[in-house]
C-alpha cells in the first residue's frame, strides 16, 4: 500500500505522542521533500522530530513533476501540492491531508483521503487507542485547530 502524508497530520500526531499510529495502520508512508523539510528541518528541536527523521517506516521521496507542483502551488501550499503530485507519480492508495482545499483536490483527482481525525477514528476502531476524546482534547490544548462542528461529528462517529 502506498500512502503519502502531509505535514499537519505528522505535527498533530507528534504533539500527542501518537505518530506510531501511522505505522500501525499503514505500515509505511512517503513524505514529499517539502513535507520532510517543513517537519524535520524547520521543526528541529520540536517534539517528535527525531522519531520522524529516524523512523525506518517513513520514506522521503522527491517529486519529479516540478511543473505540476508549481501549478498546484498557486492554489495549495507547497507541501500539499507535492503530496498530490507524488500521489499521482506513485499511484498512491491513500493521501493523508487535513487542508480542506487539498482534500477537495485529492478527492477530485480520485484519491482516497484521510486526515488526522479520521486516523484517530480508525485507530479506535482497530483498538489501537481506547478513546478519541482525550486525544482530541489534548490536540486542542496544544493549539491544533478543530472546529466545534467537526469535533461533535468525530465524537458522534466514535460513539463518545
Amino acid at each position: 500500500m502506498k500512502v503519502i502524508c502531509d505535514s499537519s497530520v505528522l505535527i498533530g500526531l507528534t504533539k500527542i505522542g501518537k505518530i506510531q499510529l501511522l505505522n500501525q495502520i499503514f505500515r509505511s508512508i512517503y513524505l514529499p521533500e517539502a513535507v520532510f523539510h517543513e517537519v524535520v528541518t524547520k521543526g528541529r528541536g520540536k517534539p517528535g522530530v527525531k522519531e520522524i527523521s529516524n523512523a525506518k517506516w517513513i520514506y522521503k521521496k522527491a517529486v519529479q513533476d516540478r511543473r505540476n507542483v508549481e501549478m498546484l502551488e498557486a492554489e495549495l501550499g507547497l507541501g500539499e501540492a507535492e503530496v498530490l503530485v507524488l500521489g499521482k507519480e506513485l499511484s498512491a492508495d491513500w493521501l493523508i491531508l487535513d487542508d480542506e482545499r487539498a482534500r477537495t483536490a485529492a478527492i477530485s483527482a480520485g484519491f482516497q483521503v484521510i486526515g488526522l481525525l479520521g486516523i484517530l477514528l480508525l485507530a479506535k476502531e482497530r483498538k489501537l487507542i481506547p478513546a478519541v476524546k482525550p486525544l482530541l482534547d489534548e490536540l486542542q490544548d496544544k493549539n491544533f485547530r478543530v472546529s466545534d462542528k467537526i469535533r461533535r461529528e468525530v465524537l458522534r462517529k466514535a460513539k463518545e
